[in-house]
This record gives C-alpha cells, structure tokens and sequence, in this order.
C-alpha cells in the first residue's frame, strides 16, 4: 500500500508539479502579506483547508491573522504562497509535497487534526513545517515537523497545575463520552495524580435531576475540588448542583464571550483558562493588533483569529533564530515556549467568573517584577 501510495504521489508531482497553485494570473495577490509567486520559487507555504465546507471558515479566519501579522510584522527574506486544500488528508499531503517541489522552503499547516497526522507520519521532511494542531506526542515524529495550535487537552494538564496550589487533593472530574471530554478527562487525571500524588474519580454527565442531586454530597468537602471536561452549556446545567463552597475548574471552552452576561452568571465563580486576546485588552500585543479584527466574528473564529496571529509570528521566530530551544515569546494565545522534542506550549491566562463579568486571576507566574518587590 505504502509503494502503491510513493508512486501514485510521485506520478502527481510529475504532472502537476509545474502548475501554479494560485491560478491568478499575477505576480502578486491582492491580499495583503500573501504572493501567489511564479510557479517555482524560493517561498513560505501556507496550507489551509480553504475548500473544505466544515474548515473553509476556519480556515479563512486563521489566513486573515496571519496576514494582519504579515503586514504588521518584520519584512520577510520569501514571499507567501497560500495552497488551498479540502479536509482530506491525501490531498493535504498531495499539496503539501507540492509545495515542496515548488520551491517551499518553509511550510505552515496544516490546520486539521487529520492533516497533520498525515504529515506526521512521514519518516522525514525536507523543510522545517510548522501546523497549526497537533497529534498523538507519544508518538515518533519527524524532525523539523513542529507542532502549534489551541488544543484544550494541553489546558486540562494547566488547569489541574493550577488546581494543585489551593491545598485541595481530592478532584471530582465531571465529563460526558464525547471525544474531547475523554481527552480533558486523561489529560487532567494524568498530571493530577501522577506528577502530584492526589486522588480523583469520574462523574458521568447527565441533566438528569434526580441523578444531579448526588452532586451536592459527592463534591462537598474541605478536600474537594471539581474538573469540568465539559462545555459552556452542559457546565449551566451541572453549576447549580456542585456544592457552593467547592471551587470549580474548567477549560476555555466554557467561556463564550464577554456579552454573554447571563450565561456567565450561571456559571458563578468557575475559573478557566484562555487566550490574552479574548481576556486581556491592555496585553501589549493585544493592542496591537485588536483594531485590525472584526467584531462580528463568534468566540470561537476569535480564537482561530489570534491563532493565525501567532503562527506567523512563531514561523518568522524559527526562520531567525533556526534552534526551536531559543524561542519563547509572549504571544496574544499566551505565553509561548516549546517543550522537546516537537511542541510549542500556549500558557493561557487564569480568569473567574464574577457577577457575570469576567476577572484575571493572580498568579505567581503573571505578576510583574515590580509588584512582587
């Protein structure tokens, strides 16, 4: 199968390694940050999922961050050239070996979960490639391959370090069978009980009233916390039934969006966390690039939006600095640094409902030099 692939893939790139990728008929794309180039060219590769129709929204959000960083970014030694693909992985990988034949020298994408597995199970990869979500880590991967994105798993693993500094040993984690609650689930456990030594069990969702009764008495308790691997929605519903004086944590999907006044109400005093861009209006970065977006966009395209910043702004830290090892920046997703072998790490900012407001908490890790003198 694997020979049957090398060849039908190689026979691609024979035909149409020659084609333009952009069909513009243009030296220069009229937008802004992105070339279409000649077809041959020494070049940076954006891979986005712009003709698939459950991405391609995604996918237009992410490319409009990174050009608003492109332009107000460094000037670049190579232009941007934007290959548009569907979901599937094949022709993800088909493009993606494309835009190495073409001159890539650089390659960021792709954007789905399926894709980078693709380009992750290549044995090796000619040009360093930097996607925006990420895999399995336990698993071999390629050098140069470097993976970046808004996984929530790796915040369930910051949520219970968080966690971990209340003098709570006890997690009463509440999650549904759903494939990212499952994830949530292990990731919290995981680092909860085995870099921490503390105890935890499972609690299955349900909006089942006579069963959310017993929440009362199994989250009571000086000892007691709670891990909500769940989103905004099921969270209302399961809030009111939680002891009121256990704290309660969660992930950022619990958090919709500032005007959300009375669902943040619901959700009283669950802290999370998220991304500067969406918590932290005076973040330096924040301000210089929050005028650029559009208000119109949902939470959710918010987050891609400042995804698509970063990235750009982690590719031009690779192309200066070429050590991974060197690269740590305060990014508008959260503090960014990478963890050997393959993973850049966001540390997203801790934040509390309060009133149906929003508010940042005090960390050891976000307070400044001046205020802890």
């Amino acid at each position: 199968m694997t020979r049957c692939f090398s060849i039908f893939l190689a026979l691609f790139l024979a035909i149409y390694g020659n084609q333009a990728v952009l069909a513009t008929g243009q030296e220069e794309s009229p937008l802004s940050g992105i070339a279409a180039g000649p077809v041959i060219v020494s070049h940076i590769a954006l891979i986005l999922p712009l003709e698939s129709p459950s991405f391609a929204e995604a996918a237009n959000v992410v490319k409009d961050g990174f050009e608003v960083a492109a332009q107000r970014g460094q000037a670049l030694p190579y232009t941007i050239r934007l290959y548009a693909t569907s979901d599937e992985p094949l022709d993800i990988l088909m493009n993606y070996h494309h835009a190495i034949a073409s001159g890539a020298l650089f390659v960021v994408g792709p954007l789905t979960r399926d894709g980078v597995s693709a380009i992750a199970s290549s044995e090796a990869l000619a040009v360093p490639t930097l996607t925006l979500n990420t895999v399995d880590t336990n698993l071999t991967l390629p050098g140069n391959l470097y993976l970046f994105g808004l996984q929530t798993d790796t915040e369930a693993s910051q949520i219970a370090k968080l966690a971990s500094t209340i003098g709570r040993n006890h997690a009463v984690v509440i999650g549904d069978d759903s494939a990212l609650s499952r994830r949530l689930q292990n990731a919290f456990m995981q680092r909860w009980q085995e870099e921490y030594g503390y105890t935890s069990q499972l609690y299955r969702y349900t909006d089942n009233p006579v069963l959310l009764q017993q929440l009362r008495d199994l989250t009571a308790g000086e000892e007691r916390l709670v891990f909500l691997a769940l989103d905004a929605t099921k969270s209302r519903i399961i809030r009111p039934y939680i002891d009121p004086e256990t704290p309660v944590y969660a992930t950022s999907q619990i958090f919709t969006g500032t005007a959300n006044f009375l669902l943040n109400s619901d959700l009283e005093g669950i802290r999370f966390l998220d991304m500067p861009w969406l918590l932290q209006p005076d973040h330096a970065a924040v301000m210089a690039y929050r005028h650029t977006g559009s208000n119109s966009r949902s939470t959710e395209m918010e987050r891609l939006y400042a995804l698509g910043i970063d990235a750009f702004r982690l590719m031009t830290n690779l192309l200066q600095w070429h050590s991974a090892d060197q690269i740590t920046f305060d990014g508008v997703t959260g503090n960014i640094r990478f963890t050997p072998p393959n993973l850049f790490v966001r540390e997203p900012i801790p934040a509390q409902f309060t009133q149906g407001k929003v508010q940042l908490i005090t960390t050891p890790e976000n307070i400044s030099e001046d205020e802890r003198q």
